[in-house]
């Protein structure tokens, strides 16, 4: 099982869930993001830093060099605080989920999701999703997915592999 939340510093952050279906839930504080979080998800993609950083990191600077476009670590501090506050309480109550960092422009254009049809050729419904914030969640599922396969580089972000015609 998998998961991408979109982590909010204003309003309900969404975390998508995505097992035998998808579920996509609305939560306000870190700790019920935790609390909603099936042990049984083995990756979870947030849309935060999940390290501290002053400047852009070698990493980002790789995913620059490559042309990627994202919000580096020191753009939205408030957000960076709240990743890292994220990461330690799954620390402190021993969760074995793997954290990884996606940024939903990347994930969106390197797998081409576009809209509904994109996002349902990768096998995941978007029936329940309502708004942006959603989508950019299950966006962060679909990175966890493929990060699961092994199907990501990391630039301290992960970015998706699109699958190649042979």
């Amino acid at each position: 099982m998998i998961a991408g939340v979109n982590l909010k510093t204003e309003g309900e952050s969404k975390l998508a869930v995505l097992g035998k279906e998808l579920i996509i839930t609305s939560l306000d504080t870190n700790q019920e993001i935790l609390e909603a979080l099936p042990e049984e998800v083995e990756v979870l993609a947030v849309n935060a830093p999940l390290e501290n950083g002053k400047g852009l990191s070698e990493k980002e600077e790789e995913l620059i060099d490559e042309g990627h476009m994202f919000s580096p670590s020191t753009h939205n501090k408030r957000l960076n605080r709240r990743a890292l506050h994220f990461k330690q309480l799954m620390s402190e109550n021993r969760l074995a989920t793997e954290l990884i960092r996606f940024d939903p422009m990347i994930t969106s254009k390197e797998l081409a999701i576009d809209g509904d049809n994109a996002l349902e050729s990768h096998g995941v419904s978007s029936k329940k999703i309502s708004n942006a914030e959603e989508f950019d969640a299950v966006l962060g599922a679909v990175t966890a997915r493929f990060y699961q396969e092994g199907q990501c580089s990391d630039f301290g972000v992960q970015v998706p592999e699109p699958l190649k015609d042979e």
